[in-house]
């Protein structure tokens, strides 16, 4: 999934909560005047900055997320928003500002300006986040006594998904003029967030007990912030997962709970210290509980077995670019070149749901046969459960040694746990036979089952029989019928149709069937003289499932077929004594009439080489054989004929100089009619020789 993609620099205060004084009331948000206020101030101190500074506006634009003021109501701290130059707001903790009420207004203090950090150590408890503050005592870490980065950690999001980077070092970079840094590097080096378009689940990245968590926070509350801590006893590690989404921790999850890698914790959201919605996400040795109600510490290296650069380290392209380079991380996902590229920075995990969903099939049964070609609908019925939910079911089938989905992806369950729906058979292919099939289901945690509850079923043809229409026959004046038809495959694909004819009254007879195949759409059929003749079609499929043929023995069309025919105008020419003259390169027209009747043509060829000669059917079906004889009228020199009725007839020879004759004969028979025409041409040609080429 591709969000209006953040581009460049991504900075980010670690998740945090205001730590509040103990016994304080935790401050609140100042009423929408004085936010107001406190907005056309900080645009004030903006447009005073140095040109230089200035600059950092190219990429981001800083704006008033939420104001918290001390209570004499002179002091307020600024959480600052970026917009990137597209107009995205940044899913990121927020930078920081001051803000003094002064006699003629609010005045703006940035990081870095004159009285900033005076300013900071007179706020009273509870108005800077964690990540300022300082540790209790005997909270620290020493990191120089960690020998080598902690493995075995996995993205902490779905196997097969990918979700978007924000940044890691990008935390404690300092650019004053957007309000950061948000910590320093001791404590947020090894801090990681990452982000989509919406909510997405959150899943264990590396197995631990619950020490504790909170999802009591309205999504969105920015004096609040949902978490869950994770203990892992071989690392002796606390994992935090912080900005959690209201009311989605299960509640199984409680503290001491043993969780292992890749189970679900809950959702994303924007709760506490955030401009919108991502999972931060870091390891610590010791941890610390602010007053705000959530846990902090120091960030500990530690590295993630499905990221494949950087030895586990995941970096934003702008980070490798453009930030000093730490733990030898040069890495990143996509073009360096191009660093604000939306496609860059997505990570795709291979943390594998912990549990994943369990199912049944109730319906078809094992053994049940199902389908019968003219319903292809097949009733589904499952049981199915998971330990958080299940998002989808569908039915597989194994086509070809593979477990494929086999009709719709259900989401919405008639109850819960039971799914019924229907799936078209015909829609999953050619099946007829005994085909295997399961039950697939997807669950919150990212897990998708191969195949649950498998069985054998028998399918009596899976698609209805394809249906076909035979138009009227066309009679042009010639024994030869033309038949023109159309079908629908029905969803098994056609592979053959099947003509069948009769004369008169007669019953339909199995031997006059006249095959076709299935991209074949027309056909001569040439009849007896004075005869009348009846036709009727049928397609076939590719399972070999033929379409019924008409009800009631019912013919489709029919053809009444000419008993006499008038010749054409150079009769007679029977015999090689009565043939007519052929010029070389000038088409002759003739009919074939009467029954049986031949043709007989002379061509004087006075320059050897190579001719050819083509007998076109022009109308009413008409087809030939050609034979050339020498100039005695008996020595066959070459020949051929038409592959069928309609069909032309050419072949190609070489002539020494000299006389020859050519003889034209109906290809049958039967084969006449006063509109049977054929065209004849004769007309040297040159003979091209193509190289031959072997590997």
């Amino acid at each position: 999934m591709q969000l209006n993609r953040l581009p460049v620099i991504i900075f980010f205060f670690a998740a945090a909560l205001l730590l509040e004084g103990f016994g304080d009331p935790p401050p609140v948000p100042v009423p929408p005047d004085v936010e107001n206020a406190l907005s056309a101030a900080l645009t004030r101190r903006l447009q005073t900055l140095p040109a230089a500074r200035a600059l950092a506006f190219d990429l981001f634009t800083p704006e008033l997320d939420t104001a918290f003021a001390t209570r004499d109501g002179k002091t307020a701290v600024l959480w600052l928003a970026l917009r990137d130059d597209g107009g995205h707001l940044l899913a990121t903790e927020p930078g920081l500002a001051l803000a003094r009420l002064l006699s003629d207004g609010w005045q703006v203090l940035l990081p870095g300006d004159t009285g900033w950090k005076e300013a900071l150590t007179t706020l009273p408890d509870g108005m800077l986040p964690l990540e300022l503050s300082t540790a209790p005592a005997g909270v620290s870490v020493d990191t120089a006594s960690i020998n080598s980065p902690l493995t075995g950690y996995y993205l902490p999001y779905a196997a097969g998904t990918s979700r978007w980077l924000e940044g890691s070092i990008s935390h404690f970079q300092s650019i004053p003029e957007l309000g950061y840094p948000s910590c320093t590097a001791d404590y947020c080096r090894y801090a990681y967030d990452f982000t989509d378009s919406g909510h997405f689940p959150l899943l264990a990245s590396k197995e631990g007990i619950v020490k504790a968590s909170r999802d009591s926070c309205s999504d969105g509350d920015p004096g609040c912030t949902n978490y869950i801590v994770l203990y892992n006893a071989g690392d002796q590690a606390y994992q935090l997962y912080l900005h959690i989404a209201h009311g989605t921790i299960p509640d199984k999850l409680t503290a001491g709970t043993q969780v292992r890698r890749g189970q679900y914790l809950g959702d994303t959201d924007d709760t506490g210290y955030s401009t919108s919605q991502h999972v931060h996400f870091m390891v610590t040795k010791s941890i610390w509980y602010g007053n705000a109600g959530y846990y902090w510490g120091q960030s500990i290296d530690v590295r993630f077995a499905d990221v494949g650069i950087n030895h586990g380290i995941p970096r934003t392209c702008y980070e490798v670019t453009h930030f000093p380079i730490y733990d030898g991380a040069t890495e990143c996902l996509g073009n360096k070149l191009d660093p604000r590229n939306a496609a860059n920075d997505w990570y795709v995990s291979g943390n594998v749901g912990a549990y994943p969903p369990a199912g049944i099939l109730s319906q078809p049964a094992a053994g049940a046969t199902v389908s019968s070609g003219s319903n292809p609908l097949m009733g589904v019925t499952a049981t199915v459960s998971d330990d958080v939910w299940v998002t989808a079911v569908s039915l597989v089938a194994k086509i070809n040694d593979q477990w494929v989905e086999f009709g719709p992806k259900v989401t919405q369950p008639k109850q819960p746990g039971l799914y019924n729906w229907e799936v078209d058979l015909c829609a999953a292919g050619h099946l007829n036979g005994p085909v295997e099939v399961a039950l697939r289901a997807w669950d919150y945690e990212g897990n998708i089952s191969t195949a649950l509850d498998p069985r054998t079923i028998q399918v009596d043809q899976a698609c209805p029989p394809p249906s076909s229409e035979l138009y009227p026959a066309e009679t042009l004046g010639s024994t030869a019928v033309r038949l023109s038809w159309d079908a629908v495959d029905a969803g098994a694909g056609l592979s053959s149709f099947q003509l069948q004819w009769r004369s008169g009254p007669d019953p339909w007879n199995a031997d006059n069937i006249l095959p076709f195949s299935g991209n074949q759409r027309s056909t001569w059929f040439a009849g007896q003289p004075d005869g009348t003749y009846e036709f009727r079609l049928r397609a076939m499929d590719d399972n070999g499932q033929p379409e019924p043929w008409p009800a009631d023995d019912a013919a489709e069309t029919s053809a009444s077929i000419p008993a006499t025919c008038v010749p054409d105008t150079l009769e007679p020419d029977d015999a090689s004594a009565q043939a007519s003259e052929l010029a070389l390169g000038e088409w002759v027209a003739h009919n074939l009439c009467p029954s049986g009747n031949p043709d007989w043509f002379r061509v004087e060829i006075n320059a050897a080489g190579n001719y050819s000669i083509w007998a076109a059917s022009q109308n009413g079906g008409a087809a030939v054989r050609l034979t050339i004889f020498a100039e005695n009228g008996e020595t066959i020199v070459a020949n051929g004929e038409a592959d069928g009725v309609g069909q032309d007839a050419r072949m190609a020879f070489p002539l020494e100089t000299g006389s020859y004759y050519v003889e034209v004969e109906p290809l049958l028979g039967n084969l006449f009619g006063t509109d049977a025409v054929y065209r004849l041409e004769m007309s040297e040609v040159e003979v091209m020789y193509l190289p031959l080429i072997t590997r």
